[in-house]
């Protein structure tokens, strides 16, 4: 499964929340993607994503609009992949 990051240029928060999910994404063995909302608006707009930062695992939106600690983003891919 792939854990998608959702950014665009001008976001403060975004550094933070890729630094976030390629770590757990890397801990998990799971395929990272970024993308951004302003040059791939189609899939941003096929996951209902209109904030940044937001966090996909497979086709679910985890966190929109948030930067989740390491241990939320980890703890909610796991009860996902159950």
């Amino acid at each position: 499964m792939k854990l998608i990051v959702f950014t665009k240029k001008d976001c403060p928060q975004c550094p933070n929340a890729k630094a976030i999910a390629k770590e757990v994404a890397e801990e998990l063995g799971l395929e990272y993607e970024e993308i951004d909302i302003e040059r791939d608006l189609i899939t941003a707009l096929q996951f209902n994503v209109a904030s940044t930062p937001s966090i996909a695992f497979g086709e679910e939106v985890l966190f929109r609009g948030e930067v989740p600690t390491k241990e939320q983003l980890k703890e909610e891919i796991l009860k996902l992949m159950k």
